[in-house]
Parts: C-alpha cells; sequence; structure tokens
C-alpha cells in the first residue's frame, strides 16, 4: 500500500508498504484524510526516536466487519485492556499503551490501518471530513474542561496561537470564559473564528487565574508562568523535553498548581464541531507522495492545516 515512511528523521513516501492485519477485535480502516500536527514534526525531529508512520488525526471508512461504510475516527491510545489503569477506565495511562502514529503503533499516513474497534467513534452525516480531521485535538482541548470538571475561571490566558492553541481558546469561549490568546505571530489572527477571544501581543503586567501553555517553546512556558495569580493553574498542553533552565521556584512561592493535560473526550469533541463551533479553516491538501512540501507548508502560519489523503 501507499503510505509514508519515517527512519532518522527522513520522510520517504512509499507503495511497498505492508498491508496492516487486523488482530482480533480490530477493524480495517481506509483513510480518506491524515491531518499534519505539530507531535508528528517533532517526531520527525527525533522525539521519542519513531520509526514507521506517522499520523494520528484521521478520518476514515471502515471496510471490514459489520460496521463496514463507517465513517470513523479513533481513540489513537491503545490499552492492554487488562492493567489497573485500564479497569479503572484510564486506558489513556496505561503502562503498556501503544499509540496511533506516534509510539509502536502505525498511523494514519497510510491507505489503511488496523484499528480496535473499541477504539472508533462514528462521524455523523453532517460533519465534513474536513472537520471529523479536528476531532482528536479538539478532545485535546476539551479534556481540560473534563479535568477541571467544567469548573473553568473566569479568566484563563492561552500561551501559543498554532493549531491546538486556537482550539484550545475557541474551546474554553465556548463554555463561557473570557480568553486571551496570545499571538506572536499576527498571520495566526486571521484563523480565530469566535470574536469573544480576545488577541494580546504581550500580557505584561496582566494576571489570570489561569494559563494554558500551547507553544511548545520555553519563551511560551515562561510567559505562561509569570503571567499567573497567586495560587492560579498552569495547564501544560506542550512537551519540553529540557526545563533545567527554569528557575521553578516560582511554582512553589506562587503555590502554582501544574496540570499536565494531553488526550481528551472523543464524543464531546465530535458533538462539539457537529453543533457548527468551528467551522472549516485554512486548509491545504496534498496527495501522500508530496510529504516533504506536506511538512512545508504545515509551518506556514497562514495556513491553518495541512492535510494529506492517498
Amino acid at each position: 500500500m501507499k503510505g509514508i515512511w519515517l527512519e532518522e528523521g527522513q520522510l520517504d513516501y512509499r507503495d511497498d508498504l505492508p498491508m496492516p492485519v487486523c488482530a482480533t477485535g480490530e477493524l480495517l480502516v481506509e483513510v480518506k484524510y491524515a491531518g499534519i500536527c505539530g507531535t508528528d514534526m517533532e517526531l520527525q525531529q527525533g522525539y521519542y526516536q519513531f520509526k514507521g508512520i506517522l499520523g494520528h488525526e484521521f478520518v476514515g471508512r471502515i471496510v471490514s466487519g459489520t460496521r463496514q461504510g463507517q465513517r470513523v475516527v479513533a481513540d489513537i491510545n491503545l490499552g492492554c485492556g487488562e492493567c489497573q489503569q485500564c479497569q479503572q477506565g484510564l486506558h489513556r495511562h496505561c503502562p503498556d499503551r501503544k499509540v496511533i502514529g506516534i509510539k509502536n503503533r502505525s498511523g494514519a499516513f497510510a491507505e489503511y490501518l488496523a484499528i480496535p474497534e473499541c477504539n472508533l467513534l462514528t462521524v455523523p452525516d453532517g460533519l465534513p471530513d474536513f472537520l471529523a480531521v479536528l476531532v482528536e485535538p479538539t478532545a485535546a482541548a476539551f479534556e481540560i474542561l473534563e479535568q477541571l470538571e467544567d469548573k473553568i475561571p473566569d479568566r484563563v490566558l492561552v500561551v501559543g496561537s498554532g493549531r491546538l492553541g486556537l482550539l484550545v481558546a475557541h474551546v474554553l469561549s465556548s463554555a463561557g470564559t473570557e480568553v486571551s490568546l496570545l499571538v506572536r505571530n499576527a498571520v495566526r489572527a486571521q484563523h480565530i473564528q469566535d470574536r469573544r477571544i480576545q488577541v494580546i501581543e504581550d500580557p505584561g503586567n496582566m494576571l489570570f487565574p489561569m494559563a494554558v501553555e500551547c507553544s511548545a517553546s520555553q519563551a511560551g512556558f515562561a510567559t505562561a508562568l509569570k503571567s499567573l495569580q497567586p495560587r492560579g493553574t498552569l495547564v501544560l498542553k506542550s512537551t519540553f523535553p529540557d526545563l533545567s533552565e527554569f528557575d521553578l521556584g516560582a511554582v512553589m512561592v506562587n503555590e502554582i498548581n501544574l496540570l499536565g493535560s494531553r488526550c481528551g473526550p472523543m464524543q464531546r469533541a465530535i458533538d462539539w464541531l457537529a453543533e457548527g463551533h468551528f467551522e472549516e479553516p485554512s486548509i491545504q491538501t496534498l496527495g501522500f507522495e508530496a510529504c516533504d512540501k506536506a511538512f512545508q507548508y504545515a509551518n506556514d502560519p497562514a495556513i491553518y492545516k495541512v492535510l494529506l489523503h492517498p
């Protein structure tokens, strides 16, 4: 089959990849579109030392079993189903979990992939493919609401106006909180659809009860931390391999709550997108064979999302 192979930082389009073999309880899914996200770009740069087929944001169609023909997205975390975490419904924290396109599991930058049926969620007819691709990152945004049991402060600072940061800002705004979005690159602001979101270039002396770090930059982390009120909450949506240069004494002195936040509720994200809270953004679509160009486009702030298709 056709797909994109990553090895030692090199992306290669291939047409000789083996077809996936479905294990018991798995279904074969034909990929329609797969989105490039920041994690894919980090993996290309060496994060997790990943080797294989990338891609975890996708929409596809089931081609085997009783659900044949259904459009689906997937919970990307595959737990063992037997450990204490899985038994408590926390499969995303299974110590032996596999993560589609990220950790020990082939991803969606290919024509087909095999996925456990329990991980597949049906996409409603009214939700177009270009928005269905965004279900996984939208769910990550909703995880903040899940973790805080929907008790979001009246004011929130979102640091980082990339793909995830914009979704976080839109989700929090739709929940009724006043969102200030830190935008360093003015071009990013054109992707904002919710006009209640306040665009700021510098928080200055403003202090917030909660800040969400989505920039994946050390400068963004520092800005989020210094913009918090005492006993505020810092939500980390970015992966930081090294924060050794930071003096984290402020976390102790100001009694800051640190909240790591990762994947989230897929069905809640599907419902939110289907209700029309986020319209189709600026998208560039390319075939798998144009993978190098696609990853270049993914760095263009004028393009919200780059989608790959077979």
